[in-house]
Order: C-alpha cells, then sequence, then structure tokens
C-alpha cells in the first residue's frame, strides 16, 4: 500500500478479509512479513503497530472499538494519551488538553451533535465512526486500516465517510479498506484485491473491474 492509497479487499463473508487485516495489524499470529516505511512490524503487538504509524477501525465499532459509557472526547484521544500525561505531576492526565484536541478533531470531523463531553453512545453510528477514526488523527498515521466502515451508518453519514477516508488519503495517509458492498469498494478504492478462501486470486486498478466481474471471482 503506497503513502495516499486506497487498497480494497473485496470478496464474501468468511474469505479472511478482516483477518488479513488483523495480521497486519499485530492482533492476530501469521506468517510472512509486515513492513511499514521499512520497518518490520512484530507480530502480535499491536502496541508497536500504533507507535510505528498504524491506525485500526474495526469490523464491530462497539464490541471492539468504543467505550460506550465515556464521553466521546475519551473515545478520540483513546489511542493518545501519552500527549496528555504530564510527568511532573506523577502522570496524571492534563484533562483540560485533553478536552480541547477532542473538541478540534471533533469539530474538524463535523462530529455531532458538536459536544464532547456527551456519551458516545448517545451518537448515531456515522458520527461514532468518526470518532474511531478522530482517534486516530490525534497524531501522525501512516497506514488506517478499515473493518467496514460505513456498517450500520446512514445514506447521508456514509457520504460524509467516503469523503473523509478520500481526504485522509488525499493527505499521504495509506488505506487498506475492507467492505462487504462491492461497489463501496469500487467507488472508493485506487487498487482492488480479490479474497477468495483466505487467497488474493485477482489484483487490479479499481477502474479495470466492475460488480460482475469481481462477483465472478469470488
Amino acid at each position: 500500500i503506497r503513502a495516499g492509497e486506497i487498497v480494497g479487499l473485496a470478496g464474501l463473508v468468511g474469505s479472511g478479509r478482516s483477518e488479513i487485516v488483523e495480521a497486519i495489524y499485530g492482533a492476530r499470529r501469521a506468517t510472512g512479513r509486515v513492513v511499514l516505511d521499512g520497518q518490520v512490524v512484530r507480530p502480535g503487538s499491536t502496541t508497536r503497530a500504533v507507535r510505528m504509524g498504524m491506525g485500526l477501525a474495526p469490523e464491530e465499532r462497539k464490541a471492539q472499538a468504543l467505550l460506550l459509557d465515556h464521553p466521546v472526547a475519551q473515545n478520540i484521544t483513546l489511542a493518545s494519551l501519552s500527549r496528555y500525561t504530564r510527568p511532573r505531576w506523577l502522570g496524571w492526565l492534563d484533562r483540560k488538553s485533553e478536552f480541547a484536541e477532542a473538541k478540534r478533531l471533533s469539530e474538524a470531523l463535523d462530529i455531532r451533535p458538536p459536544d464532547p463531553r456527551r456519551p458516545i453512545r448517545t451518537l448515531s453510528g456515522g458520527n461514532q465512526q468518526k470518532a474511531v477514526l478522530g482517534r486516530w488523527l490525534a497524531e501522525d498515521r501512516k497506514l488506517l486500516l478499515l473493518d467496514e466502515p460505513t456498517r450500520g451508518v446512514d445514506v447521508g453519514a456514509r457520504a460524509e465517510l467516503y469523503a473523509l477516508v478520500r481526504k485522509l488519503a488525499d493527505d499521504g495517509i495509506g488505506v487498506l479498506l475492507v467492505s462487504s458492498e462491492v461497489p463501496e469498494v469500487l467507488g472508493l478504492a485506487d487498487r482492488v484485491l480479490v479474497v477468495r478462501e483466505g487467497r488474493i486470486v485477482h489484483e487490479a486498478p479499481a477502474r479495470e473491474l466492475d460488480e460482475h466481474r469481481v462477483l465472478d471471482l469470488v
């Protein structure tokens, strides 16, 4: 995956798409090597993956990504808490700085309602997903792994998420996108890898594929 490129994984549910994403992120042990910007990502070490510039928006955001009873602000800053710690305070969090950064990202992503103190469970699916993406924007990212980023999201919010993903790529972030909806993959991705039974069976620029061709391959 090149800087600024969106690569889509297209395949049926159970084809191994999510397993590939988890292996890249270090959440699943696998053979082979993952190299990010010239550095090998150690298998089984998600912490190292994050430090190296990776971010993951998992398939089940409520179960795997969000602290539902916590405010939007704390969900956004979850992956970058070290930025707000103050050693002179024995490692306590500087909540004022943390809230200011969360507010900035909430406004930049147009998270609605615009209240970072609001419990995230009260937000719509689209706004919850924006918060998950915002979590990785507090610090520089090189690669974002997006697994079913528009699942459970209404049409209007989908369009906003599409525009946001495209903007992140335009800003130089590499994106690996998994979606069960073939038109979504073809519409967003620059390059598509078709996955069947855990193997990549075809690779092509998205403009050279259509939905019928992908469905034939899977």
